[in-house]
């Protein structure tokens, strides 16, 4: 076997096996996150380990191990929606979830079945002659190889429309949780599921990809080894910017989980309980300087308030026409304001700034204050510094 076909064969199994490892150790108390997605790196290993015993023609042995195949195929995506759903939601265990892995289940216990009716010398005819002379074109339904062929043609199916399915889940889900923390933390550094929307570009353009090769079939690039080359580049790429940004990443689905006693209802709150909390509000936030404290939640203010987050969180959509975190980030942006225009600050770095003002860290108070002014808080403070000597 030459050294290209092996690195691209061994490439995405060192990946999703690293992060595998790395990712099982890493799981937290109470954060299923890290384990759900390290069983999707598991997963995805056992797939590339039968690409393996594929390519480098151990047929018989890959003619047992294709259930196993079928089982991690038709279970990675169901998977990794279910790491989605475990970073950003508490609520989505029931044995209704079950379902997602079903086809999986059912079809790869047909084909182990099937297989044990198969002589070895029948085995490595259904591999040699239907999966890659034929590449599952014009199979003939009289013999169990026939039947074998046919579940793997329906499996391969279903990752096609896993691949689209579960994709769209999956953004639809990184919104939802988006609106939700930002009407909940101040700082939301580390809780934004922001970066699923860059990874699913790239995972939109994998999964095109993925479905090119599904429909393409491994015949061709087991007669082009070479061209292996390529799925493994972007699928070793993609397994590893997953692994890196979710072992960076922790749930934040504990925290604003909503307890129904906690609240009392909006429309029990009248006009004057209205304008009272208002300037409650206003107070805490213009007089007792709230805001500077970096890790602030809804919580923390409806505590204060003696009153429940959901009406809070209606009072500054309605009233001020912003979400929680713009609000909070607002005062932030002008306490900086006032810290960059003062001459005895000249000399402090933008990260004290940033932590003078409440903001987690300078990042996000340079990517906040540019959303507000349009410029960053250094070009800021030297147009500040410009006027005063004009």
């Amino acid at each position: 076997m030459d050294m290209v076909k092996l690195i691209a064969l061994l490439s995405p199994m060192y990946v999703t096996l690293f992060w595998g490892i790395s990712l099982f150790f890493q799981k937290k108390s109470g954060n299923k996150a890290n384990l759900t997605l390290s069983f999707f790196m598991f997963t995805a290993f056992l797939l590339y380990f039968s690409h393996l015993l594929y390519f480098i023609e151990q047929y018989e042995l890959y003619s047992f191990f294709e259930s196993i195949y079928i089982v991690a195929l038709l279970s990675l995506y169901p998977l990794f929606y279910f790491y989605l759903r475990s970073l950003s939601s508490a609520r989505f265990e029931n044995k209704y979830n079950y379902i997602h892995f079903l086809p999986a289940l059912i079809l790869s216990s047909i084909a182990l079945v099937l297989n044990l009716f198969l002589s070895p010398a029948d085995r490595i005819s259904y591999v040699k002659y239907l999966l890659i002379e034929k590449n599952l074109k014009h199979f003939a339904l009289h013999s169990v190889e026939g039947y074998k062929a046919l579940v793997f043609l329906i499996s391969r199916t279903i990752f096609i429309g896993h691949t689209i399915f579960y994709l769209i889940l999956g953004i639809r889900l990184a919104d939802q949780h988006n609106k939700r923390i930002i009407q909940f933390y101040s700082n939301v550094e580390g809780r934004s599921m922001e970066w699923i929307k860059t990874l699913s570009i790239i995972y939109l353009i994998a999964s095109m990809v993925a479905i090119f090769f599904s429909l393409v079939g491994r015949s061709y690039f087991a007669q082009n080894s070479f061209m292996l080359i390529i799925p493994s580049v972007i699928f070793s790429s993609l397994y590893f910017i997953l692994g890196l940004n979710g072992s960076q990443h922790v749930s934040v689905s504990e925290d604003i989980v909503e307890n129904p006693g906690e609240y009392v209802e909006f429309d029990e709150i009248d006009s004057t309980q209205d304008k009272i909390l208002r300037k409650k509000l206003l107070r805490i936030f213009e007089k007792e300087r709230i805001y500077i404290h970096p890790d602030l939640r809804i919580t923390t203010i409806a505590e204060l308030l003696r009153t429940n987050r959901t009406y809070i969180s209606r009072l500054i959509n309605d009233d001020f026409g912003m979400n929680f975190n713009e609000f909070v980030n607002k005062y932030r942006i002008e306490e900086a304001e006032r810290l960059l225009n003062c001459e005895d600050n000249h000399q402090y770095t933008l990260q004290y700034i940033a932590e003078k003002s409440g903001f987690g860290n300078a990042n996000s108070f340079t990517r906040s204050f540019k959303e507000i002014n349009g410029i960053t808080p250094g070009q800021y403070r030297l147009n500040c510094q410009k006027n005063k000597t004009m």
